[in-house]
């Protein structure tokens, strides 16, 4: 989505309420790890702050993740509230026009931690059996 900065300079705030499917399959980079269900429903309050922009807002979305433990496939429900603020790129100023994609990107890649679990206590897999030990016990003698 594409935003005029002279519109958001003369109006002093932009209130927006839209849904974004980049994160969607179609969309997706093959090394991207995030991969929503549906559309991401993204509410936000964007303000110049010279030669800033501010936004504040909430992303809710759900998330088709792996477990970097186990291995498994699981969902995660997810609302991000955002309050940030970025400062515009030398191309953004001189076309006068901001694009909230990229930003909204990088807000939802941020918000994941650095390990993916599908649950806090998850156990993995077995290095010697290869089991899920969330799912069965150890087939071998370690």
């Amino acid at each position: 989505m594409k935003i005029s900065l002279d519109r958001l300079k003369k109006e002093g705030k932009i209130q927006l309420e839209y849904e974004d499917d980049q994160f969607q399959v179609p969309h997706i980079g093959k090394n991207d790890r995030e991969i929503s269900v549906g559309p991401l429903k993204i509410t936000f309050t964007l303000r110049l702050l010279k030669n800033n922009l501010q936004i504040v807002g909430n992303i809710l979305g759900s998330f088709k993740l792996i477990c970097d433990r186990c291995a498994e496939e699981y969902i995660e429900n997810k609302n991000i509230k955002v309050d940030e603020i970025f400062e515009l790129e030398e191309e953004e100023i001189k076309s006068r026009v901001v694009e909230l994609d990229n930003k909204v990107y990088d807000i939802v890649i941020t918000s994941f931690p650095m390990q993916n679990l599908c649950k806090p206590d998850c156990k993995g897999i077995c290095l010697g059996c290869k089991v899920n030990l969330n799912k069965e016990e150890c087939k071998c003698s370690r």
